[in-house]
């Protein structure tokens, strides 16, 4: 295949690449040629599908689309099928999602929900939180100030000590294996760590009138939740399962507006002179090196690789590695999981496994039928735990029947486990923010004129995939 001459080029794939492309196509309404470079054999990231064939298709997890609420954008997504084509998910069904905790699988809130604890340690927690409220808006509490800028000094501000050590300490600990003091104030955002619900739904309302207790409490119902939001954003899921028929569509499309894909590659090499980087060097498989001059270089694919590449050392930077072994492992039930109306549930309970459960058919009803009901048990497996798939299958298959989930002796038609590639769901600890950060900072003071990131922390708090897409926006000069 061609290579274009100087264009574009677009290291990854991954959704936020495929929207970066349409952003340069149909907002800024240029022509360049559009050169996507991705490492894996296919595209999509963790927006692609598993598909063992005759009708076993499993996403990589949860994944909806979230309105970015810039319709600009938004509808570079929304209007690659037809509205007929979505599952639209809105208001209270928008995102519906559990919790299991003190071994009990929660299903009116993803917050931790303390009415159902014993009840004189309930009202503890109900007296520990107005006082520090009361505190708080008088002094700082000395102890978050201490651990300012961390995932625990976080929680002290916005809970208090006994709350803090009580109920969200295990949480950290059991979810990343260390202690939230060393993690950054990301960890609390990253799951549902910021809330808590401690009053009836009357009170609760009463409450959130005071912005004090809007921002620490929850509404303990989420499906009957009255409040109004801030914005209409919506979930977009194919009414067809399978996040990669969205990947497809973006291929084809993109195709059409001369962009082309090399897969199975990677940048090995970059050639900058004057500010500018003229050129890069890409090998597909065992293939040699290639030259392919380039008009700009967009990266999407991680800012320590793209540094590496520039020539900046991160050796002396601490990087703590992730020592969790992650897993994907997709069942195919007989019956309907036992979830309510859940779209996944966490779980925070220390002696289990799993991080996520997904139940595909409670936002995309088309993914169960007669041939069974698809899940993906997210398992993040600790170094003495077995390696071996079939043992890890399972392990998710007991914790399934422990949730109540799967009913004691229920049939599993189909189960497979995937491990997630080297690096897998990043620890969010401080040394990590600051390695990232640092990076961004100096290939940024390079002032390399043809180059721009996107991507995760190619900007200040950007993780998510709305804040990456917001990013890219400001970046594209779409905000002006």
């Amino acid at each position: 295949m061609p290579i274009f001459t100087k264009p574009i080029v677009i290291v990854g794939s991954g959704l936020s690449a495929l929207m970066l492309a349409r952003m340069v196509r149909t907002c800024l309404k240029e022509d360049t040629p559009i050169l996507f470079i991705e490492q894996e054999s296919t595209i999509g990231g963790q927006f692609r599908s598993f598909n063992y064939g005759r009708n076993r298709i499993f996403d990589y997890g949860m994944h909806i689309y979230y309105e970015s609420c810039i319709p600009e954008i938004d509808r570079l997504f929304t209007d690659i099928f037809s509205e007929d084509q979505w599952n639209i998910l809105e208001g209270n069904r928008k995102d519906i999602a559990g919790l299991f905790i003190n071994n009990r699988l929660q299903q009116n809130t993803p917050y931790v929900d303390l009415r159902q604890c014993e009840p004189e340690f309930r009202k503890r927690c109900i007296s520990e939180l107005f006082l520090h409220i009361e505190k708080n808006l008088t002094c700082h509490n000395p102890l978050a100030k201490k651990f300012q800028n961390t995932a625990y000094g976080a929680t002290l501000s916005q809970f208090g000590e006994y709350i803090t050590e009580q109920v969200f300490v295990p949480v950290f600990e059991k979810l990343y294996e260390t202690h939230p003091s060393l993690l950054a104030p990301l960890a609390n955002y990253l799951t549902t760590i910021n809330r808590i619900a401690l009053f009836e739904p009357d009170m609760a309302l009463e409450l959130m009138h005071s912005e004090a207790f809007r921002s620490r409490i929850c509404y303990p119902d989420q499906l009957n939740l009255p409040i109004q939001r801030d914005n209409d954003q919506r979930g977009f899921y194919p009414k067809t399962f399978g996040m990669a028929r969205v990947i497809e569509k973006f291929r084809s499309i993109l195709e059409r507006e001369n962009c082309q894909f090399l897969t199975s590659s990677r940048v090995v090499s970059v050639t900058e002179k004057d500010g500018t980087i003229s050129s890069i060097q890409t090998q597909q498989g065992e293939q040699a090196a290639k030259a392919i001059e380039v008009d700009r270089l967009y990266w999407t694919a991680g800012i320590p690789k793209l540094a590496k590449l520039l020539g900046i050392s991160l050796k002396d930077m601490p990087y703590d590695q992730n020592n969790k072994d992650i897993y994907y492992v997709n069942m195919l039930l007989q019956t309907p999981p036992r979830m309510g109306e859940l779209y996944y549930f966490y779980c925070f309970d220390p002696s289990y496994r799993s991080f996520r459960v997904t139940n595909f058919s409670n936002y995309c009803p088309s993914a169960g039928s007669s041939q069974g009901f698809p899940i993906c048990m997210e398992m993040w497996m600790r170094k003495e735990d077995p390696k071996e798939l079939m043992k890890i299958i399972a392990l998710a298959q007991k914790e399934l029947t422990r949730f109540g989930v799967l009913t004691e002796g229920g049939s599993v038609l189909f189960a497979k486990a995937e491990k997630v590639a080297a690096g897998g769901f990043p620890l969010p600890s401080i040394n990590n923010v600051q390695f990232l950060e640092s990076a961004r900072d100096q290939i940024q003071q390079k002032k390399i004129s043809n180059l721009e990131m996107f991507g995760v922390y190619s900007a200040k708090n950007t993780f998510f995939i709305k804040d990456i897409l917001t990013d890219a926006y400001r970046k594209l000069g779409l905000d002006r």
